[in-house]
């Protein structure tokens, strides 16, 4: 599946993200709450939790790469699993960015919006809730609600995310008939890409599709 790569990407990008902001946090007031003996439990719990989860992740991930494979079922068990099961930890919020991509593989846009929007109001990490704004964007495009669609995409990005914050922006902004604003967008989505050492055929693609022909000259008439 052609966004394998971006998910596992995005991934370590938001365990790195959680981390460094959200740990400390959590930390401090764990300590002070339940004593050196209650951190230490509660620290060996939180390792557990967190190996368990990362095992079905991988899990999870090993499905998806596999091609020819009707595996949907699984898969969406699996995330279901890391949405429930594992709430407390960042897996949690991978797995509603699974059952939203499968159930927009399946045509059922309505409900990978909907799941979409839940992670966006309820995700705390920043990383996660760019990749949903960005994910959401494009579905919505999709049921033909364009407007929307732009209203879910911040103005600027952190420019890990740039890419696909611009493309899903370029890709609603076309679906609008602005082709001019459309192929702004791409240009500034190809040229975050590039800025990250990625090559990105499509988006490419989508500009030479949208660059104005030259206006033929009286010589050339």
């Amino acid at each position: 599946m052609s966004e394998l790569r971006t998910d596992e990407e995005q991934a370590e990008m938001i365990k790195k993200w959680w981390s460094e902001n959200g740990t400390g946090v959590v930390s401090t007031i764990a300590v002070a709450v339940a004593g050196v003996t209650g951190w230490n439990f509660w620290q060996d719990s939180k390792q557990q939790s967190g190996e368990a989860a990362s095992a079905v992740y991988t899990q999870l991930v090993q499905l998806a790469a596999q091609e020819n494979t009707d595996a949907s079922a699984e898969m969406q068990g699996l995330a279901e699993q890391l949405k429930t099961e594992f709430a407390s930890t960042a897996y949690a919020d991978f797995g509603s960015l699974f059952i939203a991509r499968i159930a927009a593989e399946n045509g059922d846009y309505e409900a990978a919006a909907a799941e979409l929007e839940a992670l966006v109001a309820e995700a705390d990490a920043e990383p996660v809730k760019l990749t949903a704004q960005a994910r959401l964007a494009a579905v919505l495009t999709q049921l033909g609600k364009a407007d929307e669609a732009l209203a879910a995409l911040p103005e600027t990005a952190d420019a890990s995310f740039a890419p696909q914050i611009e493309e899903a922006r370029g890709d609603a902004l076309f679906r609008k008939g602005e082709l001019a604003s459309a192929r702004d967008a791409y240009v500034r989505a190809l040229e975050a890409a590039q800025a990250l050492g990625q090559n990105n055929s499509v988006l490419q693609r989508k500009i030479d599709s949208l660059n104005t022909p030259a206006t033929p000259s009286s010589e050339d008439a």
